[in-house]
């Protein structure tokens, strides 16, 4: 099982609320890493685009 070392955050601009079709990037990649060794990132996520629909 893997988990983040450090939250994931997005960004993006909000062009109405709610919102519908914006689109989000991370604004740093994110480290993975197993519990049973966090001193080892066994993976790293680049990009993970993300769209935002409606609520």
């Amino acid at each position: 099982m893997l988990t983040t070392k450090d939250p994931a955050k997005l960004i993006g601009t909000l062009t109405q609320y709610p919102p519908k079709g914006d689109l989000y990037q991370l604004q740093s990649p994110v480290d993975l890493i197993d519990l049973e060794n966090p001193d080892i990132v066994v993976a790293t996520i680049q990009k993970l685009p993300v769209k935002i629909g409606g609520l």
